[in-house]
């Protein structure tokens, strides 16, 4: 109640008269808190207080006030200058209490890494941004920041992902090693985008200064050379190249190389200049050959002193590369190169050699080629050295020195490789070695290789050049039929068919033809139309054809039919298994089909190949056809919003049908119960 000291002194002089009114007041438990204007100033020596003059007393007082006024000031003008770094300056009051209280048991850099992981994976990144900037301020939380600059470049924000990682550093959490290589990886990912590429060689380059902490180590390296393939700028790709060491931790490895020699390959095929004529680009792709065999110079050099190890990626690189080659000896070296790092010996003769001409070995028809290609200079150079093709011959063992007490370690050949070597001998036209290698490489007691659906067609593509439809059908009844791990694609199918037509003078062509769109019908839920239309060209073309063939033929392409019709007409229903509505180019696909084969019935019906009696079948098989054709030509013409209106209708009525159906089920199982 009588919380004022005055008040209370007047209270006890009321109660004791003899209380003299000059006593001293109460003394406070506290020390006094002064204001400025109210502060005395003690004596040493003296025992009293002396007061001092009123006039000095007020200039003092405003002078104080002036240099406390400007003390404050400055110290807000630091405040405020440290709060750009500190905190973002359009933090919430609520948002900023919310990061403090979830930073109060975050005290560990580890946990705080962890957490702000998972809540990025939750879509947090504006709070777990402010977070992290929140804790620059008392922990060195790189691994967070790493975090969020991973989280960023996944969303393909690489302009922000940049200022993130100047913005670390302007807080004083200095990038690390994972830093670098968190950004240079996903920039590439994004290395087509305008100034990506400038962003990720200042990032690269600025690891060379002398005030840097990190180093760059190959994976950097690795990862900007990928930048510039990307980006398809060959000049900042041999600029970076031509930094990296020859000896050391940071000197070039297989991935460096693959890199370098898909990037080469890549410029030889996109980007391909407007109005170039087949002999500039013969030397064009003639000079990005010659920069690779330099390149696998190195790498046989480096792999012959156990400095590199060579795998199959390595490999297949180099050999893409030479199959893209202007020259039929960059095919043939492909083999070669095979030979040399995988160990598997050259089935057949090099070209140019004198085994190949005793062999037999018709030349090379190569109709794509210039002239001035199609035969092989001996030398690279005008000296004549070295030899063209000399680096891809295998490695002597007296050519590994004696500091090497092993064999030389050769790389395994897998799916891969077997496309690779496949190809190969397609373009060098060796089928019998295409078949030895096949037989070779998928050996069990050998290299045991299951082959893919890319070996399958590449194998295919090879049986189709040497026109062998049996074999094809061989191989599809082999690997598709009964198959539950692999199916047959549209353009394995095509490829299939293409056979048999380019086997068309054989008798058995036809018939071999059928089985193809058997295996069609019982491997893939629809028929595919380039198939089917493949199918018709063939019967039409044939030149063995005969009246049972040609019935034959109609009866085989009756579910084909039923196929095709449900694909173009009503398809199956969106909750129903069934065909799928087509539209678009493959819709006009499958009317091409459909006339095509309308075009077999009216090759029966033109023709004297069977009698009246078995044409009137066909003629009323043609008529349903044509009028279905008329029917979709109308839904073509501008009336598909009525047709859709129609085909809506008719699934809801067969669904009301099909509930209605499975409702009388029910209640008739409650009633027998």
């Amino acid at each position: 109640m009588l919380s004022c000291r005055a008040c209370l002194s007047r209270c006890l002089r009321a109660l004791d008269a003899s209380l003299p009114a000059d006593a001293q007041p109460l003394r406070s438990v506290t020390a006094p808190i002064h204001h400025v204007s109210q502060r005395r100033f003690k004596s040493h020596t003296a025992v009293e207080v002396e007061e001092e003059d009123p006039a000095q007393f007020a200039n003092r007082t405003a002078q104080e006030a002036a240099a406390e006024k400007a003390d404050k000031h400055t110290q807000w003008l630091k405040e405020k200058a440290r709060g750009g770094l500190t905190r973002p300056t359009d933090l919430p009051p609520a948002a900023y209490r919310a990061r403090k209280s979830e930073l109060k048991y975050l005290t560990d850099p580890k946990e705080l890494a962890e957490f702000v992981r998972k809540s990025l994976e939750k879509d947090r990144d504006t709070e777990m941004l402010q977070l992290v900037r929140l804790a620059s301020r008392s922990m060195q939380c790189i691994v967070s920041w790493n975090h969020l600059i991973k989280h960023t470049l996944s969303m393909g924000r690489v302009a922000l992902a940049t200022k993130l990682y100047n913005e670390m550093k302007k807080r004083a959490q200095f990038p690390d090693a994972y830093t670098y290589s968190i950004l240079l990886r996903g920039i590439s990912d994004h290395a087509q985008e305008s100034g990506n590429l400038a962003r990720a060689l200042s990032v690269y380059h600025s690891m060379f200064a002398e005030n840097s902490r990190v180093q760059p180590s190959i994976v950097h390296t690795n990862s900007i050379l990928r930048v510039c393939a990307r980006a398809m700028d060959m000049d900042a790709l041999w600029g970076v190249a031509a930094k990296i060491p020859e000896k050391g931790p940071a000197s070039a490895n297989a991935i460096t190389y693959v890199t370098i020699l898909n990037a080469i390959r890549q410029s030889l095929l996109v980007n391909v200049p407007y109005g170039e004529s087949e002999i500039d680009r013969a030397k064009r792709i003639e000079r990005g050959v010659v920069e690779a065999r330099r390149v696998w110079d190195e790498i046989i050099s480096k792999w012959r002193n156990a400095e590199l190890i060579i795998g199959e990626e390595l490999v297949t690189a180099m050999g893409r590369l030479l199959l893209v080659g202007a020259r039929p000896r960059d095919w043939d070296d492909v083999l070669s190169l095979v030979e040399q790092t995988m160990d598997i010996p050259r089935l057949v003769p090099r070209l140019g050699t004198e085994e190949r001409a005793k062999a037999g070995f018709p030349p090379l028809r190569s109709p794509n080629v210039p002239a001035e290609f199609r035969f092989d200079d001996d030398h690279l150079s005008p000296d004549k050295t070295p030899h063209r093709g000399a680096e891809f011959l295998p490695i002597a063992p007296r050519e590994l020195g004696r500091s090497l007490t092993g064999r030389l370690l050769y790389a395994k050949p897998s799916n891969d490789a077997l496309s690779m070597i496949l190809e190969a001998c397609q373009k060098v036209v060796a089928e019998k070695a295409a078949d030895e290698y096949w037989d070779l490489l998928t050996d069990p007691a050998t290299y045991n290789i299951v082959p893919d659906l890319n070996n399958l067609n590449m194998r295919l593509r090879l049986l189709r050049q040497n026109r062998a439809s049996a074999k094809v059908v061989k191989l599809l009844q082999d690997y598709f039929v009964g198959s539950k791990d692999m199916r047959p694609r549209p353009g394995t199918l095509r490829i299939a068919m293409s056979t048999c037509a380019r086997d068309k003078n054989n008798h058995n062509s036809l018939r071999n033809a059928n089985d193809i769109l058997d295996i069609m019908l019982h491997t893939t839920e629809d028929a595919d139309a380039k198939t089917v239309i493949r199918y018709c060209d063939l019967v039409l073309a044939s030149p063995h054809l005969t009246g049972p063939r040609l019935l034959d033929a109609l009866l085989q392409l009756q579910p084909v039919l039923r196929s095709l019709r449900l694909q173009v007409g009503v398809g199956a229903a969106d909750d129903r298994a069934g065909a799928v509505y087509l539209t678009g180019e493959a819709r006009q696909d499958a009317i091409r089909a459909l006339r095509a084969i309308q075009g077999v019935h009216d090759k029966l019906i033109n023709s004297n190949m069977v009698s009246d009696a078995e044409k009137k079948s066909v003629m009323a098989a043609k008529a349903t056809l044509s009028s279905f054709l008329y029917r979709l030509q109308f839904k073509d013409n501008g009336n598909m919003a009525k047709w859709d209106k129609l085909r809506g209708a008719f699934h809801k009525s067969d669904s009301q049908k099909r509930d209605r159906k499975e409702g009388y089920g029910r209640e008739k199982a409650l009633l027998d119960e």
